[in-house]
């Protein structure tokens, strides 16, 4: 089902582990570049107003640029729950990505100009990557602990809607015209992004309401309690700061929502249901170096198709529609309307046409 959970290792569970890779903790070298950028500005002698731009740089830049070189990822799936060093480096996460947010806040009034942009925007990307793609993961997870600290990753960010809206809502309406995180055929980003985001925060309201569990206005008030107390210990433009860096962590998050199900549909059945969710409702990628970065996210369809997985276990689905590079290089087309058109109108359509579609009795 594509919104259960598996057991990832709950205390007391028998289960067999997944093997430690030394890519899975590539995902904390993020924090680390913005922390060093922060450090640096922070030393009291002038600094070139391009040293906090280079952990954008690294994310939006290098990364592409090795995905392209690297090629495709061999690696296999590992079977059974993650090894405890892998759940360390998620729950890490929270504690490094809150310790330099804050770091970055409590600098940004004495910078100006492009060294505050630069901070900001590099920010930003880290938090698309470590407050969200993270909590992603363990938001997942049948461990309240861990959907406890991918909660507390959203709520940094101001996203907490994230945790209630996707795993009960977008798991559940994935490829239909109701599911606000799907992309149309022809929607332009930004359309898309704004339809996205207010349409998590309804939807999720809507869940709680149906539920009776203010869960979404509890990490809103979380996330409003940590914007106060950053703003009366250091002022307005470390409070602009906090909501800065949570805006463009939400926007680097819905630029890779809009490339995972673009013009991707679910038949309707002749009982007015969709058809299950299935490889083919998601856009695959299999990149080597935006796999470790993003805990193996581009292998979407799988993910889709068994939500339960842990990333460790997901593998890529060569049946599935293909993306014709990894999500580094995608992004970027995607900021770009014509040539996003361009390259993935006709690949729908060759995939939507081509295809040998699923039929659900």
């Amino acid at each position: 089902m594509s919104g259960s959970r598996t057991d990832t290792g709950a205390p007391g569970a028998q289960t067999p582990r997944a093997p430690f890779r030394l890519r899975d903790a590539l995902v904390l070298l993020v924090p680390l570049g913005v922390a060093h950028s922060v450090w640096l500005l922070s030393q009291g002698h002038p600094v070139p107003f391009w040293v906090p731009w280079m952990p954008f740089v690294f994310i939006h830049g290098l990364i592409p640029a090795l995905d392209a070189i690297v090629g495709d990822d061999r690696s296999s799936p590992r079977q059974g729950a993650p090894h405890a060093l892998s759940r360390w480096v998620l729950w890490a996460c929270l504690p490094v990505w809150l310790a330099v947010l804050l770091a970055g806040a409590h600098r940004a009034a004495d910078l100006d100009g492009l060294t505050l942009l630069g901070l900001m925007v590099s920010c930003g990307a880290a938090g698309g990557i470590v407050a969200i793609n993270v909590a992603h993961e363990l938001i997942h997870r049948t461990s309240k602990f861990d959907r406890a600290i991918g909660g507390g990753l959203l709520a940094t960010v101001a996203y907490g809607a994230f945790k209630v809206e996707h795993v009960r809502g977008h798991h559940l309406r994935v490829a239909t015209p109701d599911d606000t995180a799907t992309a149309q055929r022809g929607e332009g980003l930004w359309r898309f992004m704004l339809r996205s985001m207010f349409g998590t925060y309804q939807h999720a309201l809507a869940i709680d309401a149906a539920r009776k569990h203010p869960e979404t206005l509890a990490w809103t008030a979380l996330t409003v309690a940590l914007w106060v107390a950053v703003g009366l210990a250091w002022g307005a433009t470390a409070f602009a700061f906090m909501v800065a860096v949570a805006l463009l962590s939400i926007v680097e998050l819905e630029v890779v929502n809009y490339i995972e199900h673009y013009g991707l549909q679910r038949a309707r059945l002749a009982d007015g249901r969709y058809e299950p969710v299935m490889a083919h409702h998601s856009w695959n990628a299999n990149t080597t170096v935006v796999n470790a970065f993003l805990l193996n996210l581009q292998r979407h369809s799988d993910h889709h198709a068994h939500a339960g997985k842990p990333f460790t276990a997901l593998q890529t689905e060569p049946s599935a529609p293909q993306l014709p590079a990894g999500y580094g290089a995608m992004v970027l087309l995607a900021w770009v309307p014509p040539l996003w058109r361009a390259v993935m109108d006709p690949r729908l359509d060759r995939y939507l046409h081509g295809s040998v579609r699923h039929t659900v009795a």
